[in-house]
């Protein structure tokens, strides 16, 4: 018989698992996207009057804690979804 113990230890360990390595596939594709990125300064100066004249509307979001929140409710989403698909099948096993 499996404990409650074991299962939520594992939900845990599975939910920082899932985060570390979405956080990692974050890291790698931004190291990625930074060596391929070549600055090219000459069809730049084609779009600053553009972005002179251009007027931009709506509010800009800002990280902080709304990020640590998004972070915090997925960590316990996982632990929950994978402690009770855990609990059901050591439930149908006995």
């Amino acid at each position: 018989m499996i404990s409650w113990k074991r299962i939520a230890l594992e939900s845990v360990l599975f939910a920082i698992a899932v985060c570390g390595g979405y956080m990692l596939f974050g890291v790698f594709q931004g190291m990625i996207l930074t060596q391929t990125y070549v600055p090219d300064i000459q069809s730049q100066y084609e779009h600053v009057e553009h972005l002179q004249s251009q007027v931009s509307f709506g509010a800009v979001l800002r990280g902080g804690k709304l990020i640590t929140v998004q972070g915090a409710a997925l960590f316990l989403v996982l632990c929950g979804l994978y402690g009770s698909i855990r609990y059901a099948f050591a439930r149908r096993k006995r």
